[in-house]
């Protein structure tokens, strides 16, 4: 039998939680270990990769990955949680922000910046999730963090809102930018639709329903729409190396032997070592010359 491991690129449907999907492709496969590579809110809908069996230890690396959003923000009031989720917290009625404005702000989004993130968000406060702390009533504050925008297009204007294709790294929040857009357009807003276009390699136009990788496990088929793990770390520098290197990455030994001096030189950043039949062994990290930690093995 094939092994079970491998990507599901989910196009997540809105209303539901990333754990949720995550929970109905667990069901799938029938138990096997799952989990996503970066969480989308429930409002939100779009690439969602959803990481089983050994495919879950490059989860981290996958959700650190460059994404694209197409959103919507509406003109009118602000809710706690930055979506059409939440509680209003304040309204704008009949107010715009004029399209010259909009497409300055937005293409002024482009570079390195640090954004303060959403009180509603997964990040801990001295163990607690900030989104816990918030829905009790609690005051959240969060330190900024630096995010970066690659790319920032207002791709159309009205009086009820824009709409904004993003490019950005990982960590950015949709919903704290639509805060502090708000907050420089002089306009209360939210946002009213969210949708991931793509994350690292994966594009929705690869992406499959939830209702039908349901359908496709109960044909017995969801194994086809699996991708392997070495196509999911496609864009990581790659390394073969032989069986007694793999036996002995596998055992915690630094793969230096096998790598210095050989191949195309010095690489830098994170390499994904491969062995032949055996696929993916690890991810590893040149620290210095001729020494190598590994990261994580698969």
């Amino acid at each position: 039998m094939m092994p079970v491991d491998g990507v599901i690129v989910l196009d997540k449907p809105s209303g539901i939680t990333s754990f949720k999907a995550v929970e109905r492709v667990r069901r799938v496969f029938r138990g096997r270990k799952c989990g996503h590579a970066g969480t989308l809110d429930p409002i939100a809908t779009g690439v969602l990769p959803v990481c089983v069996g050994r495919a879950t230890k490059i989860a981290g690396y996958l959700a650190a990955l460059e994404k694209e959003y197409d959103v919507f923000f509406r003109f009118g009031i602000e809710t706690d949680t930055g979506d059409s989720t939440g509680k209003q917290i304040s309204a704008t009625p009949g107010k715009v922000a004029e399209e010259d404005a909009v497409r300055a702000s937005v293409a002024g989004l482009v570079g390195e910046w640090e954004q303060v993130p959403p009180a509603y968000s997964a990040i801990k406060v001295a163990g607690t999730r900030a989104y816990e702390l918030a829905r009790k009533g609690k005051h959240v504050e969060l330190a900024a963090r630096k995010v970066k925008v690659y790319e920032g297009e207002v791709l159309s204007w009205s009086k009820e809102g824009f709409r904004v294709f993003l490019r950005c790294s990982k960590g950015f929040y949709v919903r704290a930018l639509c805060r502090d857009l708000g907050s420089v357009l002089g306009v209360s807003m939210t946002v009213s639709g969210l949708r991931r276009l793509r994350n690292g390699p994966f594009r929705i136009e690869d992406a499959i329903a939830l209702a039908d990788i349901v359908a496709a496990g109960k044909r017995g088929e969801a194994n086809g729409y699996l991708v392997p793990i070495e196509n999911a770390l496609a864009g990581f520098p790659r390394r073969e190396i032989p069986t007694e290197a793999a036996a002995a990455v596998r055992q915690g030994r630094s793969p230096a032997p096998w790598l210095e001096g050989r191949g195309e030189g010095k690489e830098e950043g994170v390499v994904l070592l491969c062995s032949g039949k055996e696929g993916p062994i690890a991810l590893v990290e040149r620290v210095t010359s001729g020494t190598w930690r590994i990261l994580r093995g698969i």
